[in-house]
């Protein structure tokens, strides 16, 4: 048994990226065990300056007894209808907080009082609470998804944007309920023909007993809305400002993602 790739073998493209490979095989009189050496001994997939190229086939051309010239083609995957493919961005977003996680240090001029514990609240003057921009973590995720014919219908169509600007009540795309934020998506009309659809996600984790001054906020799902009321108080003789209560809201209406869209449970 023999099996080398020959002279002169590659071939292939940049645009479209694509490349076919050439091996003799001998050794083999039944064609389908020939066959099977030669997926077995193959690449599965290639990687260049092209990016990933895919198996597409493992073709078999006889020579003469036992032997045969097997050409493999390369080129980026296929996508069937029912795959979807993902892509990420996980830049931060930015919030207005009104509350620290924690005050680090408080300063005060030599032989004045020492500063008040505000319970965390920033910028504190007279009646404000004035807060500050903060970078928190975000994850926006961008999932083509190929539909089978009939799916995407003018009735569908319209229920995705009736959809846009609802969270997830059930697991999506391994995201709890309340995590996953649907804004919106782009395609075309599937009646009679496979169709790719374009949608946007952005995604934010539940936290559950978060500390807001002495306030512990037991649960809040990722796309709900929490906003604190202060209170004034005196220590000491100095005026503040502290949390008093902790409200968590909902903002979103929910929807099963993964029913409605048809992948992602």
């Amino acid at each position: 048994m023999s099996f080398i790739e020959t002279r002169n073998s590659r071939s292939g493209n940049v645009s479209p990226p694509a490349e076919s490979r050439e091996y003799k095989l001998t050794g083999y009189a039944d064609e389908s065990a020939a066959r099977v050496y030669a997926v077995a001994n193959t690449p599965a997939y290639i990687t260049d300056e092209r990016g990933t190229l895919y198996r597409q086939d493992v073709q078999l051309s006889k020579l003469g007894h036992a032997a045969y010239t097997i050409t493999v083609p390369y080129a980026p995957r296929k996508k069937e209808a029912g795959q979807y493919s993902l892509s990420f961005d996980t830049t931060g977003g930015t919030v207005h907080i009104t509350n620290s996680k924690e005050t680090v240090a408080k300063f005060a001029r030599p032989g004045e009082p020492a500063p008040i514990d505000q319970g965390g609240a920033i910028g504190v003057h007279g009646d404000a609470v004035d807060g500050t921009d903060a970078v928190i973590p975000s994850l926006k995720l961008t999932v083509s998804y190929k539909h089978p014919t009939g799916i995407i219908t003018l009735a569908q169509i319209k229920n995705l944007a009736r959809w846009t600007g609802k969270f997830n009540s059930a697991p999506f795309l391994t995201f709890g309920p309340g995590e996953v934020l649907f804004l919106g998506c782009t395609g075309a009309e599937g009646e009679e023909t496979e169709t790719s659809v374009t949608y946007q996600f952005a995604c934010q984790e539940s936290v559950n007993n978060l500390a807001v001054g002495d306030i512990i906020v037991a649960n809040k799902k990722g796309w709900e809305y929490s906003w604190i009321a202060y209170e004034d108080f005196v220590d000491n003789g100095q005026p503040g400002k502290r949390p008093k209560w902790v409200y968590v809201e909902r903002i979103y209406e929910p929807i099963n993602l993964a029913a409605a869209l048809g992948f992602g449970a």
